[in-house]
């Protein structure tokens, strides 16, 4: 594994609860400063005071539309001036919205594919310059187990995290010469507040995890550990791999 005192950016690590929040908590707590990036300036200052308090590594938040290439730019410039170096990046930061293909919006589409794709890619070229530099890197993009397992609803937020899955291998390519390790972590169902916002019922839930080995949706933190695991291991051999975090609820 990485040593410690590296500086890790993660998206959509705001929120108190779910993966963003997990992963920024897991990579502190290995030893990491971190940078978040989001938009909620009420949650990103109180994610900064926890990550702060419970693990004594350094935080800041940098508020930052991934939709939007200037202010990523900005923000990894902004990170690097702080802490003098990039070397991780977690993209996290997500959104989903149920619309069955009949009804599936124009505006829903292009939301969608501008945070959960675009965001990536921007980000991602973004940290790049600088991880060039030190010739060492990791990004890690996190994906969905719905980029290869369709579900009724989801059209458009699968085909963003397929793009996710591609984008990853063609980034893994294209940046191993400069010594980064570019991975994809594909979650599956997680128990967590923005599922249950767009998700299932909790009785159709309940139906859901009957199913899988475990009974159970996985928690936040469970997933973090992969997405840390890839984030901080430095074996050339998981370049372009993508991580199927699921809990054995489907096996590929």
């Amino acid at each position: 594994m990485a040593s410690n005192n590296n500086v890790a950016i993660v998206t959509g690590a705001a929120r108190p609860w779910g993966l963003g929040r997990a992963t920024a908590l897991g990579l502190a707590a290995k030893g990491c400063d971190i940078a978040i990036a989001d938009i909620r300036d009420d949650w990103g200052k109180e994610a900064v005071d926890t990550i702060k308090r419970e693990t004594g590594r350094k935080a800041i938040y940098v508020k930052t539309d991934i939709s939007n290439k200037a202010q990523c730019d900005a923000m990894a410039k902004r990170v690097e001036a702080e802490f003098g170096r990039i070397d991780i990046l977690c993209n996290v930061a997500a959104i989903v919205k149920h619309e069955r293909i009949e009804e599936l919006k124009e505006e829903t589409i292009d939301r969608i594919l501008a945070i959960n794709l675009k965001g990536t890619i921007f980000t991602c070229q973004a940290v790049i310059p600088a991880m060039r530099t030190a010739r060492s890197g990791h990004i890690v993009n996190v994906a969905s187990g719905n980029a290869v397992q369709p579900l009724k609803g989801l059209a458009a937020y699968s085909a963003s995290k397929a793009g996710i899955v591609m984008f990853t291998k063609t980034l893994a390519w294209e940046v191993a010469r400069y010594g980064i390790i570019a991975t994809c972590v594909a979650p599956g169902r997680m128990v967590t507040k923005m599922g249950s916002e767009e998700g299932p019922t909790d009785e159709e839930f309940k139906e859901e995890v009957r199913g899988f080995p475990f009974l159970r949706g996985l928690r936040p933190e469970e997933v973090a550990d992969v997405i840390i695991y890839a984030a901080m291991n430095t074996s050339p051999s998981m370049a372009g791999q993508t991580f199927h975090a699921n809990g054995g609820a489907y096996m590929v």
